[in-house]
């Protein structure tokens, strides 16, 4: 009951954090009205990107990604991300009405990126993800049936379920409710993101080159 007390703490954290609105958010509904799936395209980029990061983790290497170059670093170049990929968004604004599914690879490619280059992701899993990293390493079964790497992966794992899971339903719904819509509107829709995402990257470049981490 402990082991399932513990992954229901990380289902329900994980949740909290992907459906809090971000850079992913405003690029999920933006794709989803071409290609349902979208949001499964993204997180899949996310999560590779993030793959590595959690393996550093567990190999302790958390003290080394702490340091404030690194920060300022990820700030920098996730604010240049962020403004391309807004500029896009709103010169490509409705897509005259074609809603067909895009190639998978750029949803994917701008999943990678946007994790890779968001500082507060990496912010997050150096706090809470570390954390509870540290929890399922030291965590031990009643029976001791079960070894700390496996309760580590099982833990991964419905991290990554969760974004999955959260990143395909908001898409999946942002093309329901906009088959009704007219080309117009989803123009409009399109280039609030992409507004978004420009002001996502003005706030990481302010981050990176005047106030830093901290």
């Amino acid at each position: 009951m402990a082991l399932l007390a513990f992954y229901g703490m990380v289902a329900a954290i994980s949740l909290s954090g992907v459906m809090a609105p971000g850079p992913i958010t405003a690029l999920t509904l933006a794709r989803g009205r071409r290609d349902p799936l979208a949001g499964l395209w993204i997180n899949i980029g996310h999560a590779i990107a993030e793959t590595p990061l959690i393996l550093a983790l567990v190999a302790g290497l958390g003290p080394f990604l702490e340091s404030p170059a690194i920060y300022r670093g990820t700030s920098i170049a996730g604010g240049a991300v962020l403004f391309w990929m807004g500029v896009n968004l709103i010169r490509r604004r409705g897509g005259g009405g074609e809603t067909a599914p895009e190639d998978l690879r750029g949803p994917v490619l701008e999943g990678a990126a946007m994790t890779a280059f968001n500082p507060y992701w990496m912010l997050w899993w150096l706090t809470v993800g570390a954390g509870l990293i540290a929890r399922a390493q030291g965590f031990s079964s009643e029976e001791r049936a079960i070894s700390p790497g496996a309760i580590v992966f099982g833990m991964v794992a419905l991290h990554l379920a969760c974004d999955l899971a959260w990143g395909t339903f908001l898409s999946w719904a942002a093309h329901r409710s906009g088959e009704g819509l007219r080309a117009e509107w989803w123009g409009r829709i399109e280039a609030g993101c992409g507004a978004a995402l420009i002001a996502f990257a003005a706030f990481f470049l302010y981050e990176g080159v005047w106030a830093g981490p901290g």
